[in-house]
């Protein structure tokens, strides 16, 4: 957990421009089952869009499909995490402001995509006997013995 985020195997950001348009982007993450795309200018984040922006910018019955996605459907200068930054600090970003993804930046260029699921998987892959064996819920007291 106390590892920098350089040190651990990030997913490859799938970029797009601003200027594509909804439909497209859409289809592109729906075809490469992507939960998020970064737009790019050229070495700066400009925008990511998410299933999430999805659902809350592009399900009105007036949407235009066909517009540019930096018009209204990208989320401008999102939220990013320094390379040398901890997995826990990523996780905890990612838990607090309820971020399944974030860019992570080194030298003011995106090197990676620090995803949810895949620091979780990897801190299992670790340490598999701590994670597998936890109870289902480790905070539940048992009033008396199970068993017969």
């Amino acid at each position: 957990m106390d590892q920098p985020l350089a040190d651990v195997r990030l997913d490859a950001p799938v970029t797009i421009s601003s200027n594509d348009s909804v439909r497209t982007v859409v289809a592109k993450m729906q075809d490469e089952k992507l939960s998020c795309v970064l737009a790019m200018n050229g070495d700066r984040v400009e925008g990511i869009f998410t299933e999430r922006d999805v659902l809350s910018r592009c399900m009105t019955e007036a949407f235009d499909w066909d517009q540019p996605i930096g018009a209204t459907a990208l989320t401008r200068e999102p939220r990013t995490i320094a390379a040398n930054r901890s997995v826990a600090e990523a996780i905890a970003t990612m838990q607090q402001r309820r971020y399944r993804s974030l860019p992570v930046v080194q030298d003011g260029r995106v090197v990676g995509l620090a995803r949810l699921g895949t620091l979780i998987g990897q801190f299992t892959e670790a340490y598999p006997e701590s994670v597998l064996n936890l109870p289902p819920r480790p905070h539940q007291v048992m009033e008396k013995p199970e068993g017969g």
